[in-house]
């Protein structure tokens, strides 16, 4: 049944699952791999998973040579060099089955990676006058909690136009991405008061816009503004003049 939709080609939600469902069951042999290995007819293993990467190679960002100097291989290794295991979730409609005998790898969330030019250079082992450590757990702290919470409903979020439910907004305030998001002020004073702890414990003292700017980039890797703005825009906009103007009964 799922392999019947599959080869429908329907896309609505119920019809993706049956899809995931019937690349799941196809097995794709290295024999059968190789035969893909030319302009036009183009697939490549990444991490597992076996790609038809034939009409995308012309749309690719470093040209489509070198997708078909991989075509027909594993080329998992060369692929990481260069990219995040987050493009792989970009692009599954390209995926055509799983390879056999591969296993996929896993990564830690929040996982600093080694990709070139993807994180900061201070992230990759290079000295900087502005960020320190607190700078990179905050980092690994927002990613994690972006990967679990935001990851798996931005885009079907975004596309309906959902507001966020109630439920997500508490884990927003209380895992502080409400907070950090306003920058450092007069308001961090009160986290701990409410229970509430600075992503990758950093110290309320010595919170900088660097933290915030790097908290705001995690938010933003999600590739969604609408969902991300609904998330706390107008709040970061508007909680810090209530902060710096208002009265103490209006700030409580």
């Amino acid at each position: 049944l799922a392999q019947a939709f599959f080869r429908s080609g329907q896309t609505s939600p119920p019809h993706r699952v049956l899809r995931r469902l019937a690349l799941a069951m196809t097995t794709v042999s290295k024999d059968e791999l190789a035969k893909h290995n030319k302009a036009g007819d183009l697939w490549m293993a990444v991490d597992g998973g076996v790609y038809d990467v034939s009409k995308f190679a012309r749309l690719h960002p470093g040209g489509s040579q070198i997708l078909e100097q991989y075509g027909g291989k594993d080329a998992t290794t060369e692929f990481y060099e260069m990219h995040r295991k987050d493009v792989l979730t970009k692009y599954e409609r390209l995926k055509v089955g799983t390879l056999e005998g591969a296993k996929a790898s896993t990564s830690a969330l929040g996982e600093i990676t080694k990709v070139p030019f993807y994180e900061l250079p201070a992230f990759q082992g290079q000295n900087s006058p502005y960020y320190r450590d607190s700078h990179k757990s905050l980092v690994q702290a927002v990613r994690a909690f972006v990967q679990t919470e935001l990851e798996p409903i931005a885009e079907a979020s975004d596309l309906a136009g959902d507001y966020p439910e109630l439920e997500l907004r508490q884990k927003l305030g209380m895992a502080g991405m409400m907070a950090i998001r306003m920058g450092p002020g007069p308001w961090l004073k009160f986290v701990g008061m409410l229970g509430i702890k600075i992503p990758g414990a950093v110290d309320p003292d010595d919170f900088d816009y660097f933290h915030e700017m790097l908290t705001h980039l995690e938010f933003a890797r999600l590739g969604r503004p609408g969902f991300v703005d609904s998330l706390g825009a107008g709040w970061g906009i508007s909680a810090p003049a209530v902060f710096h103007f208002c009265n103490d009964d209006v700030r409580k």
